[in-house]
């Protein structure tokens, strides 16, 4: 084959394929043969390929169209590709030429795998300078300013650049392992890629294109970090010849594909999480994920603009084995039903939450599924109930307490079990029964000690509320989120309870108790209700009840001393936690209650109107008696003045 007839392009991302290549190509002029040369390690092509034409007239037509265009986006580099020489005087001259060459630059180190945060280089200078003079340092960035995640370092004398290499095979920054080597010239690198690009293109003339296909198929998750270090190489390889500093590029340019070899195959097996909280460490994590496997690094992802966490995370692992364990054994994102810590393994609920787990994809993938998943992710974890669960039945999942967890460490195998057959239960009846119905504001409470009274339980459903806020201030508890809180104000408005109430914050505390043969009441049955003024105070009276050690001084609040001198209080009062969730409501007898209360209302309102009417009759009725004697009295005294006056007169004529 003729050298001018075959082209050598660089640039090419990881994702592709020889029929992608050619496919473009065959666009230019009619291709021959295409290869995209792969690593055989990783199965991603490693940015260079060859495209053979069937003469050099179509190659040369090819190359001349190809500096114009773009290829999936990057822009390709693309070359005559030059015969390999295996040897001879006229390559060793220059080969001896370049070594001197070499010899007389200043050594030169790259430092790989460099903590992001890492963005001083006075810090390198400083690490380095205990293997000798250090000339310089540089901490290449991407494009926007993003860090590259490797430097260049300059030493005075070859004997401490090797000195570096030999003591650094340990050496971590920041607490993360880095690699040191040498720094390459491009026309070395150049010549060592060169000499394996053709090898390759022998080895792999040999393989099918079904095996090339299952090579590029195998690439769809890929590292995050890894995807970040082989755009700023690509970036390299394009803006190299438009780069001013002509030194820096050849460094980049040439350490790319070398970076691509040298780079272990764990680096890519890579898990995006979701719905971690917003305090969540590298630490935290990458100790959770270890149940796994051997963890390489764990980084929680933060947003650029507000500069907080997004609540998600990258987590590496050395082990394919591991990684691929991790997502397949994961709680499916796209099922229908509603998930809560006891229905998945506790290895993937990270602190009370339940994480969503898949392969790290490009940037652009991960967008897109974003976009298509944000909705349906709201209506499963009930943020927009009023759409999808009408019902209200994700409110089933407030007050479970999983086995795993902190809270339930503290708890007797017996508590447990207890709340275990509670919540199937409760499943079983709205699942058999759809007019059941959980409510907003009404919560049921177990486990209440006997000796506890209505008075007491109300006392103790307010301090909830009070504590629960305290807490939130103090930073010991996760306040209410934004969608919690809407939903409350958005209950508020259905039931037309928007003006400010007179009542206080808890509406009605009832206790059960037992009935006896004479009718009358006796002792508590342990459970009850307390409703609440709204679904706020509800959601935090639970959080904060829920699993609450009830003391003797709660069960006495709100009596008086010979309520609590005639009280008895049982063998262990203290020694109770309550079972506290959202009750369990008939939507037929809700209605029907909102119907009496409506009709209660409406004769009330109807009575009162009467009873003003009553009012103003037998006001106006007085007030009309009042001023028909006023007006008889005013008469009476005109006549005794009439009389009195004739009286005068005649008294005055008989004188006369």
């Amino acid at each position: 084959m003729s050298q001018r007839s075959e082209l050598f392009v660089r640039g090419l991302p990881e994702q592709v394929t020889n029929e992608e290549l050619a496919e473009f190509f065959s666009e230019l002029a009619p291709v021959k043969h295409a290869i995209a040369v792969n690593d055989p390690v990783q199965g991603v092509c490693k940015g260079f390929g060859f495209v053979s034409f069937a003469d050099a007239e179509d190659a040369a037509a090819a190359l001349a169209k190809a500096k114009s265009l773009e290829f999936k986006g990057k822009r390709l580099i693309v070359d005559m590709a030059k015969p390999r020489h295996r040897g001879g005087e006229k390559d060793e001259k220059p080969e001896a030429e370049e070594s001197k060459a070499v010899e007389k630059r200043r050594p030169r180190l790259i430092i790989r795998n460099l903590p992001w945060s890492v963005r001083d280089k006075d810090q390198l200078v400083k690490i380095f300078s205990k293997y000798g003079k250090v000339v310089d340092a540089i901490i290449p960035r991407k494009k926007g300013g993003k860090m590259s995640g490797f430097a260049f370092v300059t030493m005075r004398k070859h004997s401490s650049a090797q000195k570096a290499i030999e003591e650094s095979k340990d050496l971590k920054i920041e607490g993360r392992p880095v690699a040191v080597d040498y720094a390459v010239t491009k026309e070395q690198w150049q010549q060592k890629a060169q000499e394996a690009e053709d090898d390759e293109e022998n080895e792999d003339s040999e393989i099918d294109s079904d095996e090339d296909d299952d090579e590029a198929d195998e690439t769809k998750s890929t590292d995050s970090d890894v995807a970040d270090e082989d755009d700023e190489e690509d970036e390299d390889d394009e803006d190299d010849e438009d780069d001013e500093d002509d030194e820096e590029d050849e460094d980049e340019d040439e350490e790319a594909p070398k970076r691509r070899k040298l780079r272990p195959a764990d680096n890519s097996f890579t898990i995006f999480v979701r719905n971690i909280p917003y305090d969540a460490t590298s630490e935290s994590l990458k100790e959770h994920f270890s149940q796994f496997g051997p963890v390489r690094y764990a980084l929680p992802v933060m947003d650029k603009l507000l500069n907080q966490p997004k609540g998600t995370a990258f987590v590496a692992f050395y082990n394919e084995q591991d990684r691929n364990n991790c997502v397949e054994n994961s709680p499916s994102a796209n099922s229908s039903s509603l998930l809560i810590a006891d229905d998945v393994d506790s290895r993937y609920v990270f602190e009370g939450r339940i994480l969503s787990i898949a392969k790290a994809v490009e940037k652009d993938t991960a967008e897109k599924l974003a976009t298509a998943n944000a909705k349906q992710r709201e209506v499963l974890l009930g943020k927009e109930p009023e759409k999808r669960d009408k019902r209200k039945l994700f409110l089933l999942n407030e007050g479970r307490i999983g086995p795993d967890s902190k809270l339930a460490q503290t708890m007797s195998a017996k508590e447990l079990e207890i709340r275990e057959e509670s919540y199937k239960l409760r499943k079983r009846q709205v699942t058999d029964n759809p007019s059941l119905h959980l409510s907003m504001t009404r919560l049921a409470v177990r486990n209440i000690p006997r000796s506890m009274g209505e008075r007491s339980l109300k006392q103790l459903a307010r301090k909830a509320v009070v504590e629960f806020a305290r807490e939130v201030s103090n930073g010991d508890r996760q306040p209410l989120t934004k969608e919690e809180i809407k939903r409350s104000i958005d209950c508020k408005k259905e039931d037309g309870l928007m003006t400010k109430s007179k009542k206080g914050v808890v509406r009605q505390v009832k206790i059960i108790k037992e009935e006896k043969h004479s009718g009358e009441m006796g002792r508590s049955r342990g459970y009850g209700f307390i409703e609440y003024r709204d679904h706020k105070s509800a959601l935090m009276g639970l959080r904060w009840l829920n699993a609450h050690q009830v003391t003797v001084n709660e069960i006495k609040a709100g009596l008086s001393e010979a309520e609590t001198e005639k009280m008895q209080l049982e063998k262990d009062p203290a020694g109770r936690r309550l079972v506290v969730e959202f009750a369990l409501e008939n939507a037929k007898v809700v209605k029907r209650r909102k119907e009496n209360q409506m009709r209660t209302k409406a004769v009330a309102k109807k009575k009162a109107e009467e009873a003003k009417e009553t009012a103003e009759a037998a006001a106006k009725e007085l007030a009309q008696k009042k001023a028909l004697e006023a007006e008889m009295n005013k008469e009476k005294n005109s006549m005794r003045n009439i009389i009195g006056k004739k009286r005068k007169f005649k008294k005055l004529k008989g004188k006369n």
